[in-house]
């Protein structure tokens, strides 16, 4: 017959062991208790923890195209804010135009104003966020207009300059310039001038730009454009018209010539303010298709978040009832332990 060896050291391995059993629930129970949660969310579920994962993985989904759309709405807000500048701009110009056609100092002061104009213009589709350039389409790092007015005179100044003397035999500045016919200017402008804002030209010695805008994907199946690039008409025909009056040497020329020059320059004005207005109106709809975006996945969002918490939450009155019964255990192994480790047999040997 075989007996069980019993003694005071294995009864107090035995309760070593359940409270080690003990603590480890009691650190998952207050772990509960802090979060909210299961500790063990595929213990706790068994089979429905794939669900749980996948609600997990599409919340983040969410959550990542969201802040990506707080990017993409910073972009278009700036870009907007660009937009409007260029128009008031261009609207300020066309005033000063008007004042100056038939003014004996015009030619002078709105061929200054003209070159700031065109350094301003250069600088606001020249704007950056976050390091990329707003008007370069996908060639974010690439700057996409060169100032007409830089030294040494880049390509665009250049082209213009060529093309005046090929078509009147002497430069902008030269005094033989009163003589051109208001009729040949408006040929010039029409023809060879016009022709260097064409997109070919425009792209070989004003712009750097892609005439591929960026799409941003706003939500799990709408990818739409979210900027406009520097090559767009509105664009050209404003920088036509600034470099009408800032490069063509109006000062040398008669005054019905100067006035034909401005006369064009109005109405590219014109159109040009047009072309900014339905750019602002497209990225108008595009900054609401973001917001109304973003509201739909607010939605869907706390939609996951309560299906989550159905799943994985925790009644907290439950759980802190958990701990409390688990403390009492261990309180109750402590005080064991030590009662029997007290227990020794020479407390009943006799005394000799």
């Amino acid at each position: 017959m075989k007996t069980t060896f019993i003694s005071t050291s294995a009864l107090a391995d035995a309760n070593r062991a359940t409270l080690a059993k003990l603590q480890a629930r009691l650190a998952d129970a207050q772990k509960e208790v802090t979060t909210g949660r299961l500790a063990d969310v595929g213990l706790g579920l068994g089979y429905r923890a794939g669900e749980s994962v996948s609600l997990r993985q599409e919340h983040a989904r969410l959550t990542a195209i969201t802040d990506t759309n707080a990017s993409v709405s910073t972009r278009l807000d700036a870009t907007q804010g660009a937009l409007k500048g260029l128009a008031a701009a261009a609207q300020s110009f066309l005033g000063q135009l008007l004042a100056a056609r038939t003014s004996d100092t015009g030619p002078r002061v709105i061929q200054g104003q003209a070159q700031s104009a065109l350094s301003a213009f250069a600088d606001t589709l020249n704007t950056t966020v976050n390091g990329a350039y707003l008007f370069a389409g996908i060639n974010a790092d690439v700057k996409p207009v060169t100032d007409y007015n830089q030294q040494p005179p880049p390509a665009n100044a250049q082209a213009v300059g060529s093309a005046f003397a090929a078509a009147f035999g002497f430069p902008q500045s030269d005094p033989g310039a009163a003589a051109i016919a208001p009729a040949d200017m408006q040929t010039f402008l029409d023809g060879a001038f016009a022709g260097l804002f064409d997109p070919a030209a425009w792209s070989g010695t004003w712009s750097a730009a892609s005439d591929q805008n960026v799409k941003s994907r706003i939500s799990t199946n709408e990818l739409i454009e979210t900027s406009v690039n520097a090559n767009a008409a509105p664009f050209r025909k404003l920088a036509s018209a600034y470099t009408m009056l800032a490069g063509l040497g109006v000062e040398s020329l008669g005054q019905g010539t100067y006035q034909t020059a401005v006369d064009t320059a109005v109405r590219t004005v014109g159109e040009a303010l047009n072309g900014l207005t339905d750019l602002q109106a497209g990225l108008g709809t595009a900054q609401e298709r973001v917001k109304n975006a973003n509201d739909r996945m607010s939605i869907q969002m706390d939609i996951m978040t309560n299906h989550i918490g159905a799943l994985e939450g925790v009644d907290p009155y439950e759980a802190s009832t958990k701990v409390s019964s688990l403390l009492t255990q261990i309180e109750t192994a402590y005080a064991m332990t030590a009662r029997i480790q007290k227990l020794t047999l020479l407390n009943y040997l006799p005394l000799a």
